[in-house]
Parts: structure tokens; C-alpha cells; sequence
């Protein structure tokens, strides 16, 4: 198997090393950055009052730049189905257990951001992975996070694949699990919402309940309208569909499939939709979610095929208060979005 390595940087003049314990900073997109990425959450706090409504917070995430990324191959000679993964590291535990074990044998395409990348966007290093990826002329392209398990082999993977038809199915989803093909659906969020969201995260989230409170309130205060409701698998499934069909009521026509951490794109759908590529504009949440709606939207064909692999949830950008803060500036722009673009069209 050959490596190459494509040592392009790609780099912003407004990109400068983040120093905590430095207060001097070049530029206002600079402060506001280090405060959104602060480990300290009075510090994202801080940068959410900054902005007096939604609109001034998303020009910001317009106008913020987007990062270094490189490029590092592990080549064979059939591209036939290559697999892009986003990483901080390439030779890092995750990155090598997906190079030696659960993608063995396949052309991967590395994504390395670094661990102290200033600007990092996940959406803008997914897209340089499948634009890298389409350079070879598959019909397959596997982009999958690192943070990831074997269940079924590669094999089972490549089996499923070659009985699709590329031209024919655009998308294609593994078997559902907690962390990828989850169905579902957007509501309109309202006061009574909020305050079961409050009630759920002090009974059951203890560790996150005052960060959940003060987010939300954010979040109202940017007049974030349209949320995204997960139904997912577990022994009391039922109940809560029910509980979710009464407390949240869905906006017709809204199903959806949702890929998070992996998806699998037949090459076709880059060439019959140019632009279909991850909106670079949100910052490192609700990215998937965009995308897996706009499937929905533009009636591409799916499938789900009989391949089953684990995701150890959030092992690679953690699963704490902070990450839950930083979503919301997700939230903000996909309410956006879907009140703006994407309403009208399912009434057609």
C-alpha cells in the first residue's frame, strides 16, 4: 500500500496561535474566536452576548475563516470506494485503527486538522476530503469520523456496495445505531418545550443542567424557531415516540434520515448537484444535519444497507459542557436556514 502525503496548508492571514494566557489578540474575529473556543464557559458566554440578535452572530460565522487542513493518503490501486476521514491526527490512536483495521485495504483520505488548529471547520475539511476523493473517479465515497468500532468487516461493507447500483442510489446509510442513520424530524419550538427541556436536564443530565438552562436562553433570545427531534433506538422506543408526537408536534412532511458520524455518497451526486457539499458557514455542529435534511429536500434516492459499525461518541472533540455550548451557534443557523430556504419547499 502506498502513502502519499499532500502537504498543502491551507491558511487565513487572520489565523494566529490561540494562547490563553495571552490577552493580546490581532484582530475582533480573533478575540471573539478564542472566546467561542475558551475551555472556560464564562468565556462563551461572553462571546453569545456579544451579538445582539441571530443575524449579527451568523455574519460572524460567515466571515470566520476556516483553518488548516492537510491532505495524507493511504493508497491502493482500486479507488473504486474511498473512504474520507476528518482527524486530528493521522497517526494518532483512532486515525491508526482505522487505517489498520476497519477500513483495511481501501484508498483512505486523511483530513489532519492538528490538535491546535485556531480556525478549525469540520465542514470545510469533509468538503476538501470529497473534492480530494473525487480526483480519482469513484463511485464510492465513505466519510466516516475516526472515533469509530468495528462490528461488521470490510468486506460485508464492500459486498453491500457492489450490489447498489452508484448511478442509481445517491446515498447510502449503514444500519441504524445511536451515533449515525437516526431518523428525524423538526418542530417548532415554543415556551412549553423549553421549560420540559429544563425539567429533563435537571432530572437526568445533573452535570449539565445550568449550562443547558443558560444555553437555551441564548437561543431564545436569537429567536431560534425550528428544531431538530432524534427518534432514537431503545428498549422504551415506543413511549417516547409517543411522547414526542404529543409534547413535540412535527412540522409536516419533516422525516428525515440523519447521517452524523457516517455516511456513504455515490460520486454521482457531486456531478448531478455541483454545490451539494457541506455548508461551511456552521462550526462544528448541526453541519451533518444540514446536509442530511437537504437529502430530504431535493428527493435524493437512499438505501440502507445491511452494514453495521460502532461510533464511541464524541471521543475526538469530547462530550462535555463546553461542546454543548458551542452547539448552539448550530442550532442558530440551521433554524435559519430552514425558516428561510427550506419551508416553502415542502409545501411544494
Amino acid at each position: 500500500m502506498a502513502i502519499s502525503e499532500n502537504n498543502e496548508i491551507r491558511s487565513n492571514p487572520l489565523q494566529c496561535p490561540r494562547d490563553t494566557n495571552d490577552k493580546i489578540f490581532f484582530t475582533l474575529m480573533d478575540y471573539l474566536n478564542n472566546l467561542f473556543m475558551s475551555k472556560d464557559p464564562k468565556d462563551i458566554l461572553r462571546f453569545y452576548d456579544y451579538f445582539e440578535n441571530g443575524d449579527q452572530l451568523i455574519k460572524w460565522m460567515k466571515e470566520r475563516p476556516k483553518g488548516n487542513y492537510k491532505i495524507v493518503e493511504f493508497n491502493n490501486e482500486e479507488n473504486d470506494i474511498i473512504v474520507v476521514i476528518p482527524t486530528m491526527d493521522v497517526n494518532g490512536k483512532f486515525a491508526k485503527i482505522c487505517r489498520d483495521d476497519i477500513f483495511k485495504g481501501l484508498h483512505i483520505i486523511f483530513v489532519e486538522s492538528g490538535r491546535s488548529n485556531y480556525y478549525f471547520n469540520y465542514a470545510h475539511n469533509c468538503n476538501a476530503g470529497i473534492k480530494k476523493a473525487m480526483e480519482y473517479n469513484p463511485k464510492w465515497i465513505i466519510l466516516s469520523n475516526d472515533d469509530i468500532y468495528k462490528i461488521d468487516d470490510v468486506e460485508i461493507l464492500k459486498n453491500e456496495l457492489s450490489r447498489i447500483d452508484y448511478r442509481d442510489y445517491n446515498v447510502v446509510f449503514a444500519k441504524q445505531s445511536d451515533h449515525h442513520t437516526i431518523p428525524c424530524y423538526i418542530y417548532k419550538y415554543n415556551l412549553y418545550n423549553y421549560f420540559l427541556d429544563i425539567l429533563y436536564f435537571s432530572l437526568y443530565k445533573r452535570y449539565f443542567y445550568q449550562l443547558k438552562v443558560q444555553q437555551l436562553k441564548l437561543i431564545n433570545n436569537y429567536n431560534v424557531k425550528y428544531w431538530v427531534r432524534y427518534n432514537k433506538n431503545n428498549k422504551f422506543n415506543k413511549i417516547f415516540k409517543l411522547i414526542n408526537n404529543l409534547l413535540y408536534k412535527k412540522i409536516k412532511n419533516t422525516d428525515f434520515i440523519q447521517m452524523v458520524d457516517f455516511v456513504i455518497f455515490s460520486s454521482n451526486l457531486f456531478k448531478k448537484f455541483e454545490n451539494f457539499y457541506f455548508d461551511e458557514t456552521f462550526i462544528n455542529a448541526a453541519e451533518d444535519t444540514d446536509l442530511s435534511f437537504k437529502i430530504k429536500i431535493n428527493k435524493i434516492k437512499y438505501k440502507i444497507i445491511k452494514y453495521q459499525i460502532g461510533n464511541f461518541k464524541g471521543l475526538s472533540l469530547g462530550k462535555n459542557e463546553l461542546r454543548l455550548m458551542r452547539n448552539a451557534i448550530g442550532d442558530v443557523y440551521f433554524s435559519y436556514k430552514f425558516e428561510k430556504f427550506y419551508l416553502d419547499k415542502l409545501n411544494k
